[in-house]
Order: structure tokens, then sequence, then C-alpha cells
């Protein structure tokens, strides 16, 4: 199985949950301090962990098994440690290293010379190193020109006109995957995210705001009917979509600052419903920090998270290091430029 299948099926295992293990965030002003002082306990444990797993040339792979180097994985680890650790500081330069010419990441070292959506998480995870001041900009300037292949006036004819299976305004677009796709809501999120952090508005970086304002557009405009978000679409072929917990939880990070929309509300109602059944900890980790950031309790999954043994031995790095994210949950909103 080659390296771009292998993590597509990780991906499939992070949303069912069959890794070993489950646990995320503290709310500071719900749970008493034994409940505290464990979950840091764990938290550094993960995060030996996560220093451990370190590859010698600064980043991570996507798991255990692998030795090439991911963006994702190294990108949430890089987030995760901070900036207090020697890894840290090691990743970041590998961040340095391995930026495309053109400003943007690839998903893996070596691969994508035209970069992709990991660009953002790059983007955030060099916020405080003052080295990456010049990538960053490098960054965001390539950012700004990449967008959905329905921003191109021939594609919006198409899309009014002959393909109407899909259901939204194509004038409202954000970010793909990669080059030459049409706008998803995950790599839009990011995208947004990543843009909020814009240090000023000289030259081409004055667009951020308006870039910013159309992808969260696009995230109003193709919200599923029942709340939530799925991959891309809300309605195909004249019928509702189904919404993704992955996908919803990322498009409301994005949209903490419109936690009065009715959307956004929709989407957080929809989250809560559905989070008592789950139990992988990629996904709860991601609804953790989503909720937080809409002011939302958390502490009723807390008790069911802290009861799953074993957290590091989780295979995938990237999980690994989105539970240690969520349980640094106040840190983790402010690298993302979430108020709280």
């Amino acid at each position: 199985m080659n390296e771009r299948a292998r993590v597509a099926a990780v991906g499939v295992l992070r949303s069912i949950g069959t890794s070993r293990g489950v646990l995320l965030t503290r709310s500071d002003s719900a749970i008493t301090s034994d409940h505290v002082t464990s979950d840091e306990l764990l938290r550094g444990r993960l995060l030996d962990e996560l220093t451990r797993r370190q590859l010698p040339s600064g980043g991570w792979a996507t798991s255990t098994t692998s030795k090439q180097a991911a963006l994702e994985s190294s990108c949430l680890a890089a987030l995760a440690l901070g900036l207090r650790s020697d890894g840290a500081h090691r990743v970041q330069d590998f961040l340095l290293r391995v930026q495309n010419p053109n400003g943007s990441w690839p998903a893996f070292v070596g691969d994508d010379p035209d970069g992709g959506w990991v660009t953002s998480l790059a983007l955030i995870a060099l916020r405080d190193y003052v080295p990456g001041i010049p990538a960053r900009l490098r960054g965001f300037h390539w950012l700004l020109k990449f967008a959905g292949k329905e921003s191109n006036w021939l594609w919006k004819w198409k899309f009014r006109t002959t393909d109407r299976h899909v259901r939204f305004d194509p004038d409202k677009y954000g970010w793909p995957w990669f080059p030459d796709t049409v706008s998803w809501v995950v790599p839009t999120s990011f995208a947004i995210l990543a843009l909020n952090q814009v240090p000023c508005s000289c030259g081409d970086l004055g667009r951020a705001p308006h870039r910013v304002t159309l992808g969260i557009e696009m995230l109003m405009d193709r919200a599923c009917p029942s709340g939530g978000w799925n991959a891309g679409n809300g309605v195909v072929y004249g019928a509702p979509l189904a919404p993704h917990v992955d996908d919803t939880a990322v498009a409301l990070l994005a949209l903490s600052e419109r936690k009065e929309h009715l959307v956004a509300q929709s989407g957080v109602l929809w989250l809560e419903r559905t989070v008592q059944g789950l139990r992988s900890p990629w996904t709860l980790a991601w609804v953790m920090l989503a909720l937080a950031a809409h002011g939302r309790p958390i502490e009723f999954l807390l008790t069911r998270l802290r009861s799953l043994p074993d957290l590091a031995a989780i295979e995938d790095t990237s999980t690994v290091a989105a539970i240690s994210l969520a349980l640094g949950c106040h840190d983790t909103l402010s690298a993302f430029g979430v108020a709280t």
C-alpha cells in the first residue's frame, strides 16, 4: 500500500475509532484540581511520546510504522509541543527547510511541489517563530492566491447552467485540498484560521479579510439542512447530505466569531446531539475544541474519556497530537486565534 492510500485508510480509522484509547481536554471552570492534575500528567506523557517519535529530520511520520515525514502530523505535533522544548525548535526549522519555492508546503517531503491545504497548518505552527516570519509571509501570499476552481468564471457559469446536481452559490468559494479542485470544508476552515493571523495589510495581504469573508460565506452556504457540515456540499441531486462530525467540528472552529449566527448555532446543537455515541479519539479531540470555542460545556465527555487506557500507544501520530492539543485546550484555541 502506498503512503497516500495508507494515510486515507488511517483517516477512516480515525473516524470510526478503532485506535486504542481516548481522552480530551479540561474545562478550567468545571473540573476539580485532582482532575486537572491527572489531565496534565496525561498530557505530559503524550508529549513525551511525541518527542520520542520525532524523526531525525525534525518532522513526524503519520504513524510509528513509517519514516516519511508528513506535514499534517508534523504541524499538529509542533502545535502540541509549543515553544517549550528542543523538539519544537527542530520541527520549526524542519518546516522552513521543506517549504516549496512558491511559498506553499507539501503534504509529504519531496511531494506536491505546487502545495496544498497543509500550508494553512504550517502557517499556524510557525506563528511564534521569529526566524519563520519571511517564510510565513510567502505562505500567506500563496494562500491568498489558492482558491477552489469554482472561483473561475467558467466554472461559475458551469455550476449555474449545466451542472445543477449540487446546490451551492459558486460566488462563495473557499479553498481546496490541492490545486485545480473545488472548495472543501476542512481546508477552507483551516485557511480562515490561518489568514486571521496575517500580521499586516501591506501589499496583497490586504486581501486577507475579503478572502476570509468569502470563506465564511462559503461555509454558511454549504451547511447541511439538518445542521453541521458534510465534506463539501449540503445537498446533492436534490437530496440533503448527512453531516460529518470531523468536518463540523473544524468548521465551527473557523466560525468561532460567528457564535450568534443561526447556521453556527445549528451546527453546535447537531454536534452536541451526535457526540454522545462517539468514541474515536481523533474525532472527539476536535469536537472538544469546537465546543469549547463556542463556550459550550465539555465536562459531560470527560468521564467517559478518562476511563480509556494507554493513549500513548495509539499508532496514528496526528491522533496523539490532537489529543494533546485538546488537553491543552486554552493554549490550543489561542494558537488557532480563537477567542474564548
